[in-house]
C-alpha cells in the first residue's frame, strides 16, 4: 500500500521554495497536507496554484502554543522552516540566526512529542560540519570540529536540533528522520538580492549586469541539491528510516564557483566581465557529500545534473521576475 495515501502531514515552511515542492508531491501521493508559514520572505505565490487544496495556517513558530495547535491529529510533520541567509547576512548576524533558528526546532519538535505525531522529519543543514573534513564528507564528521565561522550561529542552532533529535528519539521513543541537505536550488528559490543563496544570486547578477563582483577567488567548490532531489530525500527518510542518524541528501557533483558561474553564463548566452573578489569571505574550500550512505539505507539517487537544473531555474526565474522586482 503506497506509504503516503490519506496521511495527515504538516510542513512547516510550506510556502518556501522548497516546501512548496514537497507539499506538490504529497498531494500528488494522496497525503492530506497542512501548511504553516509566517510569510516572512514573502513566498505568497508559490502556494497559489494549489491553495485550495490544502489547509493553510499562517503563524510565527516562535510561539509553542501554535506549534502544540497546529501537530494536533497529525501522522507525519516536515519540519524545514528555517531563516536562511546568505553568507553576507550570516557573518553580520550569528545571534539573530542561532535564536530564531534554535527557538522554532525546540518548539516544533516539543510540540510534535506532546501530541503524539508519528513521524517527524527535521531538516538540518550542511552548515552542520566544520571547515576541515573528508572531501566526500561522511556524515559522521559534522561534530568532529567546531562550524564553519561564516555561519556559526545558524550552523550551532542546526546541531542543537540534532541533539535534540537524538535525545527525544532515546528518551520518549520518536521516530524522528534527520536528513543534511547540501544547498538546495531550482524554480521558486530566493533571488531577492538582499538574502538569496549563491545559485540565484548569481543567475540574476549575470542576466542584469555586464560586470559583476564574486566573493573570493572562485576556486572553492561546492555540490548543489535540485529541489526534486531533496523532496525525493526527505520523504524517502521518514518514510524507511524515521531514526535520528543523519543522511547527507545533495549530489555528488562537485564544482568550483567560477565553473558555476561560467555554466550560468553559458546557458543564459550573456557576455559579462567577472571580477574576484579575494577580500572577502568565501567560506568553507571546499564542500562535496558522500552520499552513499542514503543511497544504501533509503535508496535515495538524485536524478537531475547541475546544467538540467540550472536550465529549469534560470527559465523559470525569467517567466517570473516581476515578481522580485516589485
Amino acid at each position: 500500500m503506497e506509504f503516503w495515501k490519506d496521511k495527515k502531514v504538516l510542513i512547516t515552511g510550506a510556502s518556501g521554495f522548497a516546501g512548496s515542492h514537497l507539499v506538490e508531491k504529497l498531494l500528488e501521493k494522496g497525503a492530506h497536507v497542512k501548511a504553516v508559514d509566517n510569510f516572512s520572505r514573502n513566498k505568497h505565490d508559490n502556494l497559489a496554484h494549489i491553495r485550495g487544496k490544502i489547509e493553510f495556517v499562517p503563524g510565527d513558530l516562535k510561539d509553542i502554543k501554535l506549534c502544540k495547535q497546529i501537530c494536533k491529529n497529525i501522522d507525519v510533520v516536515f519540519h524545514l522552516a528555517a531563516k536562511i541567509r546568505g553568507i553576507d547576512y550570516n557573518v553580520k548576524h550569528h545571534g539573530e540566526m542561532f535564536f530564531d533558528n534554535a527557538i522554532i526546532n525546540l518548539n516544533m519538535m516539543e510540540a510534535a512529542k506532546e501530541t503524539g505525531v508519528d513521524r517527524f522529519l527535521y531538516v538540518s543543514t550542511v552548515g552542520v560540519y566544520p571547515r576541515e573534513c573528508r572531501i566526500p564528507t561522511p556524515e559522521e564528521d559534522a561534530f568532529s570540529a567546531d562550524v564553519e565561522p561564516s555561519s556559526y550561529g545558524y550552523g550551532w542552532a542546526k546541531r542543537m536540533g540534532e541533539i535534540q533529535a537524538k535525545c527525544y528519539f532515546d528518551e520518549y521513543k520518536m521516530k524522528i528522520a534527520v536528513i543534511r541537505p547540501w544547498n538546495i536550488y531550482g524554480p521558486r528559490d530566493d533571488f531577492n538580492p538582499k538574502t538569496s543563496p549563491v545559485i540565484p544570486s548569481l543567475i540574476r547578477k549575470v542576466l542584469e549586469n555586464d560586470e559583476i563582483e564574486v566573493w573570493g577567488d572562485g576556486s572553492q567548490t561546492r555540490t548543489f541539491t535540485y529541489v526534486g532531489d531533496f523532496v525525493q530525500g526527505a520523504m524517502l527518510a521518514v518514510e524507511k528510516h524515521p531514526e535520528p542518524d543523519p543522511f547527507n541528501i545533495g549530489s555528488d557533483e562537485e564544482v568550483s564557483i567560477k565553473e558555476l558561474l561560467f555554466n550560468i553564463i553559458e546557458i543564459t548566452g550573456r557576455k559579462v566581465k567577472v571580477n574576484f573578489d579575494t577580500s572577502k569571505p568565501a567560506g568553507a574550500p571546499r564542500r562535496c557529500p558522500d552520499i552513499s550512505k542514503a543511497k544504501k539505507l533509503i535508496g535515495y539517487n538524485p536524478a537531475v545534473s547541475l546544467k538540467e537544473g540550472l536550465k529549469y531555474t534560470i527559465e523559470w526565474y525569467l517567466k517570473n521576475k516581476e515578481r522580485f522586482n516589485s
